[in-house]
């Protein structure tokens, strides 16, 4: 088994469901970010590098903002640079990021394949994510709040506020909790 030189969890963590049909994350407090149990398939291409052409669509074990592992029956050298395009369930909303290979698996008994670090977040697919992520526990709360406060909550309402909430919750992950200094003046 080959292992990325990085401080890169050697074990993938499960994920449970929990009653209000959002993914809890259980396992490596490591991580940045919650890993869950979704399977699609994913596009893969070399990136940055035209002389070099590499092509293949393979399914996901798991797959966080920050990242994903790949099932696969051959392997990719670690920090190889891609080019990934993936469409999450249900709303199908496309995700389109490059990609570093960090580690790499091969079980005997378990899934075999390859963990890829995001290093490049395009066309707003960090906020899809953290969206897909968030979304289902941001809708709740603000229904629940809007209830709680009667006023009326159009469905086009709360998918927008999930959707900036959702964004908000990531710059603060990006800034360590920071945001009490995310405007102010930068130095010239």
């Amino acid at each position: 088994m080959q292992r990325s030189p990085s401080p890169v969890p050697a074990r993938i963590p499960t994920a449970q469901k929990s009653t209000a049909n959002v993914v809890v994350p259980v396992g490596d407090a490591r991580r940045q970010y919650p890993r869950a149990d979704i399977h699609v398939r994913a596009h893969l291409s070399i990136a940055d590098d035209p002389s070099r052409y590499f092509e293949a669509a393979l399914p996901t074990i798991n797959l966080s903002v920050g990242g994903m592992f790949l099932e696969s029956s051959f392997f990719l050298k670690i920090g190889t640079k891609l080019l990934v395009t993936l469409q999450l369930p249900q709303k199908g909303r496309e995700v389109k990021v490059k990609a570093e290979v960090v580690r790499v698996e091969s079980n005997v008994h378990g899934a075999s394949g390859f963990a890829l670090r995001f290093t490049e977040y395009l066309d707003g697919s960090q906020v899809t994510l953290a969206t897909h992520f968030l979304s289902p526990v941001l809708r709740e709360f603000l229904a629940a709040y809007a209830k709680e406060h009667r006023f009326s909550a159009s469905a086009e309402y709360l998918a927008h506020t999930a959707d900036v909430l959702a964004a908000w919750e990531l710059k603060k992950a990006e800034l360590g909790g920071d945001v009490w200094n995310l405007f102010a003046a930068k130095p010239t």
